[in-house]
This record gives structure tokens, C-alpha cells and sequence, in this order.
């Protein structure tokens, strides 16, 4: 089940935008995928409140909202409810850079609802399926089954590499990296230095002296001769957070 979620203070366009989601999941979305649907929130506060009882999948939250806007809201659920993939809402097209900051899934400009709402839904389920999506770890301590969004990145150690996740556990496998980028190929890692596979999802910035910082705060060195194939991975992901 996907629960989905619409906070706009314009309650007129938020229940129009609800409306047009329901048509799109009965018509468009596979029988299999279940989509549930939050009521419709005019305020952060709303959505926080709402939280503390329930979960939310997907939430489409509008950016220029009065007292907490889309940007401190979203950087508040990065915090408190990680797994929310936000897609920003916006009639600012002028927002799409700065809101890269908060990580969201996809940009959505109100002038264009018609010709990117479909495929953004369609693109966002097809997101939360995948971030269900498991891998099967044989550690030193036993096998282990870890959710691919819970990988953070994979550091080698000689005949071994360490599995670093979201909550800071550590888990040690006997394999080479190479085997680490046969298991996450269809997934968005990228392999930036012969020691490190990291998961594009949990990068928070990327310097331009040749290193990246993790949502851990990790600093990791990409190796000079990968640099360019990173940057085209990672500038690729970014882009498939905007929708065309």
C-alpha cells in the first residue's frame, strides 16, 4: 500500500490536485499497487500533526506557503520521517534549483499539471516499489536482508567490504567491490573510488575539489580518473527529479 498526500494552502487547487491523483491510480496505476490517500492538508502543521499517527508515502507539498513553507517542512521530514518522497509543487519555476537542497523526487509546476502530472505519479510509484525492494547479504555474522533505500554505501576492505546504512549500522561481507556493483546495478549506486560504492539517494553535496559528503556527514574521495562518469550518473539523477 502507497499512502498519498497533498499540502497546498490553496485548498482549492490541493483538492483539485487530489482529485486528478485518485483518476490517475484507478485508471493508469498496475491493480497491484494499493494507493490510500491522506486528507488533504492547507498547512505544514497539518502534515506534522497528521504524522504522528500515520505514515505518508508521497507527499506533494506546495513550496510558498505562509508561516512554515515547503522548503522547512521538507527539510523537517528529512529529519523525522525519511522515507517520504516529496515531489515540491510550484507555479515558481525560479524554485527547481534551490529545491535540490531538500533532496525532493521530482519538481512539479502547476502551469504544467496536465502534461507532467501523469508520468511523475507513474515515475514516484514505480520509486516507492523499488525502494521496497530488498537484497540479500551474506555477512560474517550470518545472512542479512537490507532494503536497497537503507544502503548508505559500501566501503572495500581487501577481501571484504562493509555495508554502511541510514541508521549507522555497519555490517561486514566477504566479496570483492566488483560484486557489490554486479548487486546494485539496476539500482542508483555508483562506484566513485575503488574502494566505495555509494547510493545517489544519500548524498548531500558534492564538492568540487573531488569529494562528496554522505547525509552521515561522511566524507568520501571520488577518485580522479571516475570523476567525469560520477558527474554524468549523478547529473542524470538529477535531472530525473524534474519533470519533463
Amino acid at each position: 500500500m502507497i499512502n498519498i498526500a497533498v499540502c497546498d494552502d490553496n485548498l482549492q487547487f490541493a483538492t483539485l490536485l487530489t482529485q486528478h491523483l485518485k483518476k490517475l491510480c484507478a485508471y493508469k496505476i498496475p491493480q497491484r499497487v494499493d494507493c490510500r490517500f491522506a486528507p488533504t492538508f492547507s498547512s505544514a502543521k497539518e502534515v506534522l500533526e497528521y504524522l504522528k499517527d500515520n505514515t505518508i508515502d508521497v507527499l506533494f507539498l506546495d513550496i510558498d506557503m505562509p508561516e512554515t513553507n515547503g522548503f522547512k517542512l521538507a527539510e523537517m521530514l528529512c529529519e523525522s520521517h525519511p522515507d517520504t518522497i516529496i515531489i515540491f509543487v510550484s507555479s515558481y519555476e525560479e524554485f527547481v534549483y534551490s529545491s535540490f537542497e531538500y533532496c525532493p523526487f521530482r519538481f512539479l509546476r502547476k502551469a504544467h499539471l496536465a502534461q507532467e502530472l501523469d508520468i511523475t505519479l507513474q515515475k514516484v510509484i514505480e520509486k516507492c516499489i523499488l525502494n521496497n525492494e530488498t537484497i540479500l547479504f551474506d555477512t560474517t555474522d550470518g545472512d542479512l536482508v537490507l532494503r536497497v533505500r537503507d544502503i548508505m554505501f559500501f566501503e572495500g576492505q581487501k577481501n571484504y567490504y562493509i555495508i554502511n546504512t541510514v541508521s549507522g549500522a555497519q555490517y561486514k561481507c566477504r566479496g570483492t567491490m566488483e560484486s557489490v556493483e554486479d548487486l546494485t546495478s539496476k539500482y542508483d549506486f555508483f562506484r566513485i573510488h575503488s574502494a566505495y560504492v555509494i547510493n545517489h539517494e544519500h548524498i548531500e553535496s558534492v564538492n568540487s575539489n573531488g569529494y562528496l559528503i554522505m547525509k552521515n556527514k561522511k566524507i568520501l574521495n571520488v577518485s580522479k580518473r571516475r570523476m567525469s562518469a560520477f558527474k554524468n550518473a549523478y547529473m542524470q539523477f538529477i535531472r530525473r527529479r524534474i519533470s519533463k
